[in-house]
């Protein structure tokens, strides 16, 4: 079959961070803080479910996270790479697959890196949409039908640049004072995949 005749897959994006597990409190800035011990990683009850239920959509599911704390020194790669094995792990137990992890571990502002190799302006830190273009190149992904579900502007910002219809899950932390247009809003990621089933079932 030559490649013009494969069939597109279609995907969601989810981004971590407010949407798969809570934030742990404030960060300096006064925004929402990611977890940085594996021990303070808590999955919310209703992750898996909304995983299962976009797979059995024939959704591919990804998670698309800035992770900027290694960046900075705050926490390291082992304390990630734990959390995320328990998150497939849990995933897995429902009968949900999420397919690939992508990380951005870059920051571009040098008063608040430590480790300099990750001092980098980069195309995959949200918004930029590097790592939903990154998923659509390695999994033959059609963005136009695949979606983006976030709880920042960020994420709006990223699934729209991808070419993705986008919901966001309510975060008045992070997105005091700006606009923002995703094409839905939900309370949780189980509320977001029922959402994208009625969508689904509609089209």
């Amino acid at each position: 079959m030559g490649i013009g005749n494969l069939r597109l897959s279609k995907a969601v994006f989810l981004d971590r961070d407010g949407v798969i597990n809570p934030p742990v409190g404030l960060d300096e800035f006064g925004g929402t803080e990611s977890p940085l011990r594996f021990e303070d990683f808590r999955i919310f009850p209703w992750t898996a479910e909304a995983v299962k239920i976009l797979n059995d959509l024939g959704f591919y599911v990804f998670v698309v996270t800035n992770q900027p704390a290694i960046a900075k020194n705050k926490t390291d790669i082992i304390e990630l790479r734990k959390m995320h094995c328990l998150l497939d792990y849990e995933v897995k137990m429902k009968g949900g697959e999420i397919k690939k992890i992508y990380v951005c571990l870059h920051h571009p502002d040098p008063k608040q890196v430590v480790f300099t190799d990750l001092l980098v302006d980069c195309d995959c830190r949200k918004p930029k949409p590097g790592m939903l273009f990154q998923a659509a190149r390695e999994f033959n992904i059609d963005l136009a039908r695949s979606w983006m579900i976030g709880d920042t502007w960020k994420d709006v910002q990223a699934g729209q640049a991808a070419g993705c219809r986008t919901i966001l899950i309510r975060n008045e932390i992070d997105n005091a004072g700006k606009i923002l247009n995703p094409d839905f809003t939900a309370e949780n990621l189980l509320e977001a995949a029922k959402i994208i089933e009625r969508e689904e079932t509609e089209s």
